[in-house]
């Protein structure tokens, strides 16, 4: 199960017209099914104006309910989530709304108005949640406060629930939290966490250049660090050896001499006495020692040279899977932007019935309907012509009355409202 939140909207319409359609298209192919809660109608198109309704209405029934005004206005009524299950799992319907009603009593909205819809346009089965936040009778918003967190945690028990642990780093994760450590996004850093949220904003090209070059200066740093520990340590190793390499190459050097030294009755003696066999032995044994030490030094620098190479690896995966998470981030800004101009076809027709202020933004009529009022408005000017025949339509006027519908068209396609994108993760 995994659950994933996207980010506030204004416009309900805006998300029905990206859930309850295909995707950049008005055909519904990808929807499996809809359901609806707490607005009195199983029509989902209905229930986004009852939601949207609701919302401009807030300060109403907060008033009617006796709750005090309190706080800023609830610029993004429109909440979304969607839950998914694994490609090898084939929930029916009733399970997959049992679900979402479940992740609405762990997020503390089970009732809030709400319209679940699922897709079957991916290998793994999914539902999408479209909540307004504005309660249907005090007009109190909903907290979304630490709802990733929520979310999380009913998933891993949902999971528990079925027997089968599916994400186990979820279970990790969700532990150190109640140890009290931070986990967000991918188990990232806070330094990457606000890096991340500091650029999202920015244009692709422009995300990729900060990466890179972020990421070059990393590398950069990370060779600095390793030259300063390559000279420390070998600072450290002539404290360290300095001294016994010095004594041992001075032995070596006094006993190689003693050993050079030349004169037939000095080598017959030294040969009888066995200092010849001692010395020998004594500068083999020094040449080891020597060799002893330039080993653990040698062992000191690869060791280092060790972790470099591991440190460089794992700064090659970090990078890798950065610059794969800007892409998912520059992918779904491409998506929102699709989403956010066919929402603004959609906000251009959409109207609320409402009170007194907002009675009169009636729905536009459609295009085909402005036509046929047109062309049914020439064909009852044909009346009879005198002596009871009556006038042929010319084709002059029927060209004249769809270019009259073509103008109304243009006309009515000039915007008229202010209403606000819609936006999902």
């Amino acid at each position: 199960m995994i659950p994933r939140v996207g980010p506030g909207g204004a416009s309900f319409q805006g998300a029905g017209l990206y859930y309850l359609h295909d995707k950049d298209a008005l055909t519904s192919e990808r929807v499996a099914f809809t359901h609806t809660l707490n607005t009195h109608t199983d029509s989902p198109d209905r229930s986004l104006k009852v939601m949207a309704w609701t919302a401009m209405h807030q300060s109403e029934l907060k008033q009617a309910a006796g709750v005090k005004a309190t706080g800023r206005k609830l610029e993004k009524p429109v909440y979304t989530y969607s839950l998914a299950w694994a490609q090898d799992e084939t929930p029916t319907p009733d399970e997959m709304v049992s679900a979402a009603q479940d992740s609405l009593k762990a997020l503390g909205m089970e009732d809030r108005q709400a319209v679940l819809v699922a897709h079957e346009d991916t290998q793994h089965p999914h539902i999408h949640v479209i909540l307004n936040r504005v309660h249907p009778e005090n007009g109190k918003a909903a907290s979304t406060s630490k709802d990733h967190l929520k979310l999380s945690k009913w998933a891993e028990g949902y999971e528990r629930g079925q027997g089968k642990i599916r994400v186990q780093a979820r279970v990790n994760h969700n532990a150190r939290r109640e140890k009290g450590q931070f986990v967000k996004n991918e188990n990232i850093t806070r330094e990457e966490y606000d890096w991340v949220k500091e650029h999202r904003s920015l244009e692709p090209n422009d995300i990729r250049e900060a990466r890179s070059t972020r990421q070059t200066k990393e590398a950069a740093e990370l060779k600095q660090t390793f030259t300063r520990r390559q000279n420390r340590l070998e600072a450290a190793l002539r404290r360290e050896y300095a001294r016994p390499c010095a004594k041992l190459d001075k032995e070596i050097g006094t006993t190689e001499e003693r050993i050079g030294k030349k004169g037939l009755f000095r080598s017959v003696v030294r040969k009888l006495t066995g200092a010849e066999k001692r010395d020998q032995a004594s500068l083999a044994s020094l040449k080891t020692s020597l060799q002893g030490i330039e080993s653990r030094m040698d062992e000191r620098r690869d060791e280092l040279k060790q972790g470099y190479g591991r440190d460089w690896e794992k700064m090659e995966r970090r990078h890798a899977a950065e610059r794969m998470r800007d892409e998912r981030l520059i992918e779904r800004k491409r998506s929102e932007g699709s989403r956010g101009r066919a929402g603004e076809v959609a906000r251009k027709s959409f109207r609320v019935r409402a009170g007194s202020d907002t009675a009169g933004l009636a729905p536009a009529p459609s295009d085909r309907s402005r036509a046929a009022k047109a062309l049914d408005k020439v064909a009852k000017k044909t009346d009879s012509d005198g002596g009871g025949k009556k006038r042929e339509v010319s084709e002059d006027r029927i060209e004249r009355a769809k270019r009259r519908a073509e103008g109304a068209k243009r006309s009515r396609n000039r915007p008229r409202n202010k209403d606000k994108g819609f936006e999902r993760d």
